[in-house]
């Protein structure tokens, strides 16, 4: 299963350590597949920002919009929809991931 993460999440005003609470949990419990999507231009910037700030260690890849198939969490359009990943909806974040998949 891909959990696919719009890039902007990882950056401020979400927390960046919160934002890679998520891509652990998803990754080492859920055993997902963790993606970051952004636009081919952003591909590199994301990737050094991710790996600068310590938010690449659970990421697989970052993706094109709809390159792959998966459960979304972005600003819009998304299977879950959140204006910022923070310490405020961290614990809702986590617990629709776990009921997802639960699901599976």
């Amino acid at each position: 299963m891909n959990i696919i993460i719009h890039a902007g999440l990882s950056e401020p005003p979400s927390s960046v350590a919160c934002f890679r609470d998520v891509t652990l949990y998803s990754s080492c419990f859920i055993k997902a597949d963790v993606l970051v999507e952004c636009r081919k231009s952003m591909i590199d910037i994301y990737y050094k920002w991710l790996k600068e700030h310590g938010a690449y260690d659970f990421v697989g890849q970052i993706v094109r919009p709809k390159e792959e198939a998966g459960f979304r969490i972005g600003y819009k359009g998304a299977n879950l929809v959140v204006d910022r990943i923070n310490a405020s909806n961290l614990n809702f974040i986590v617990s629709t991931i776990r009921r997802l998949s639960a699901n599976q």
